[in-house]
């Protein structure tokens, strides 16, 4: 007896539909779907030697001057609001666009403005949740480590034993936490986008959904990590074929040209390097765009066999 899971017999819709879409090749059509696919995350400092005092309270002496990078202190901090700021604005067109992503691929219209403004509320929504969700996160982190310190469980280890203790469970918690929010991504955003409804009303729904048919929700979530991983091996690979096409000849002409010999070695590294960077990015983006197709037209796929009542595949859907 053959058992039919949903995470299988989707993927071949998935495929045919992305072909459809991105063939044949209309570069307006890839560009703007780049465009997307930068903000929606199409698919990703060094510290210091920290040791664990032996016991509680040690080595708690005269706190050094902190160094702001040869910056005045209101200077620095005026940069780090203004970059924590760009970052939340970045994140918040990023929701956005993840429900324009869904209204480009179920109407046919690959559009970035068309459904943008309808779609800033619950992309607002959304946002909150990612930030709750981050927040929640690292307060579980902290948790953990406040309370390793105050039961004293790391006293008298070495920083490899207690890192070693504690890889294990930042693993755990980043796999927990990632599997929410791609969850939340794959089938709450299309149900929000169904139903017209909050993200608590939407993972309400899709809570209820999984839970009817938990075989089919932990096959999905192992095949989308599968395919994840597998799917980033292969953009790694072209990621790199395309930077040596665009670097090799690049850095020929350099030490033809004698960059190297006219100037400090490392300075014209560091220019050639952000050169081949800044030539290869718009192909980088393109590269994402089939990867990132695929998969929101495989979660949705995926959607509608849990709930044939949110198949928006089936018709467009309208702002």
């Amino acid at each position: 007896m053959t058992v039919d899971f949903h995470a299988i017999s989707a993927f071949e819709g998935a495929v045919s539909r992305t072909k459809s879409l991105l063939w044949p090749f209309n570069l307006g059509v890839w560009l703007r779907l780049a465009v997307i696919a930068f903000f929606v995350g199409g698919f990703g400092g060094g510290g210091g030697n920290y040791s664990f005092p032996d016991r509680r309270g040690a080595n708690m002496g005269a706190m050094p001057v902190p160094d702001f990078f040869g910056l005045a202190p209101t200077t620095f901090f005026l940069i780090f609001a203004a970059l924590v700021v760009l970052v939340l604005a970045f994140a918040y067109i990023g929701s956005v666009f993840q429900f324009v992503f869904v209204d480009c691929l179920t109407s046919g219209q690959v559009s970035l403005s068309r459904t943008f403004r309808e779609r800033m509320g619950p992309g607002l929504s959304f946002f909150l949740f990612e930030v709750l969700l981050f927040l929640v996160f690292i307060a579980v982190m902290v948790g953990f480590a406040v309370f390793g310190v105050f039961t004293g469980i790391f006293s008298g280890i070495s920083n490899v034993v207690a890192l070693l203790f504690l890889l294990p469970v930042l693993l755990l918690l980043v796999l927990v936490f990632g599997t929410v929010l791609m969850l939340t991504v794959d089938f709450v955003v299309p149900v929000m986008v169904a139903d017209r409804c909050g993200v608590v009303e939407g993972w309400r729904r899709v809570y209820g959904l999984l839970r009817a048919d938990l075989k089919n929700a932990a096959v999905y979530v192992v095949a989308k990590i599968v395919l994840l991983i597998v799917a980033g091996l292969i953009m790694g690979v072209l990621g790199l074929l395309v930077l040596a096409v665009i670097g090799v000849p690049l850095f020929i002409v350099a030490l033809l040209a004698g960059l190297f010999a006219s100037g400090p070695a490392m300075g014209a590294l560091v220019f050639l390097v952000a050169a081949v960077i800044l030539l290869a990015l718009p192909f980088l983006l393109l590269l994402q765009v089939p990867f990132a197709t695929f998969f929101r037209y495989y979660s949705l796929d995926v959607l509608r066999r849990f709930s044939p009542a949110h198949d928006l595949l089936a018709e467009p859907v309208a702002a």
